[in-house]
């Protein structure tokens, strides 16, 4: 069976709410590839005042976007409603209404296996559209977790990774993951 970093229709067999889910994923990754291309173009890299100063809304371009492009028709668009997985425990805080603690989480940290490579590729001139969109629907997976649960997990994946399981840091951790079905953001 195929992992989920390598192939996320491996999600389409869990249950139909994940399904809707996925389709609007596919259409978010498209989007943001493209979004994320046009501003990578316009950045003056050989420019290293320009660079310093754009260096916090460079880092902060594609999460922001993805969380804004995430939230979309959702009642509540918090970032924590708007994560790809959740943890039981997570799950159990959102249910009782007790929301402080939790925290939105990049599944793979993305500036070391998203922003660095776009970026050197922006520089070169290889980048394009596609490549983003491989890359991110690949490795850019989100969770919401409690405070504890993030404290348990190292800030790099495991040294063993295989470039393909994207859970390896949270199976270190032991931590596990659920689909964040949103269909209880729905409920009265």
């Amino acid at each position: 069976m195929r992992r989920i970093g390598d192939n996320y229709h491996y999600l389409l067999v869990l249950r139909r709410g994940v399904v809707n889910m996925l389709y609007a994923r596919e259409e978010i990754m498209k989007e943001l590839s493209e979004k994320y291309f046009m501003f990578l173009k316009t950045l003056h890299f050989n420019d290293p005042l320009y660079m310093q100063a754009i260096s916090e809304g460079k880092r902060k371009f594609l999460p922001a976007l993805h969380m804004h492009l995430a939230s979309r028709g959702l009642p509540n668009t918090h970032r924590i409603f708007t994560t790809d997985f959740i943890t039981s425990k997570a799950f159990e805080n959102i249910r009782k209404k007790s929301f402080k603690g939790l925290q939105y989480e990049h599944i793979v940290p993305k500036a070391e296996y998203i922003h660095d490579i776009c970026e050197q590729a922006a520089k070169n001139n290889s980048l394009t559209v596609e490549s983003i969109r491989e890359l991110i629907n690949r490795y850019l997976w989100t969770a919401t977790v409690t405070k504890e649960e993030h404290h348990k997990l190292k800030k790099s994946m495991p040294r063993s990774w295989d470039g393909v399981n994207i859970m390896a840091r949270y199976e270190a951790a032991g931590i596990q993951l659920l689909p964040h079905d949103k269909s209880y953001l729905y409920k009265s």
